[in-house]
């Protein structure tokens, strides 16, 4: 009996110990994005890039490449053709520039915003919205 309940107060220790430094990294990192594991599975290029807004509030479509898994070079400009429509994880534009992770395609010589694929229920082949994500 002594030995199940020591079992237990370990348990409930690791376990409690465990949700506290959930608690703590969530308290550190600040926002947390769900990011679609089918739309960086399509992605051939995956690209932290630094985007700049126009004076329309939209981003512009070339981006400075941050950091990469790709072919792509650091501190390269690719053209993004569908990067002034993307929306923002939340469902908005992005409101200020800044660092996103931009889940790129190589489409002839520039590159394009892979969309959500096709899943049942659903059929998002090619979204006009495209998700971005705050790096």
């Amino acid at each position: 009996m002594i030995v199940a309940r020591l079992r237990f107060a370990v348990a409930l220790f690791v376990f409690l110990g465990w949700l506290g430094w959930l608690a703590l990294a969530v308290a550190r990192k600040g926002d947390a994005y769900p990011v679609s594991r089918a739309q960086l599975a399509n992605a051939t290029h995956l690209v932290a890039a630094r985007i700049t807004l126009g004076d329309d509030g939209l981003p512009s479509e070339a981006a400075v490449v941050e950091s990469l898994r790709g072919d792509l070079a650091v501190d390269a400009k690719p053209m993004i053709l569908n990067l002034s429509s993307a929306i923002v994880v939340g469902g908005t534009a992005p409101k200020s520039g800044g660092i996103y992770l931009l889940p790129l395609q190589h489409d002839g010589k520039n590159y394009r915003i892979v969309g959500l694929p096709r899943s049942p229920g659903t059929d998002p082949a090619d979204p006009p919205r495209p998700l971005i994500y705050p790096w």
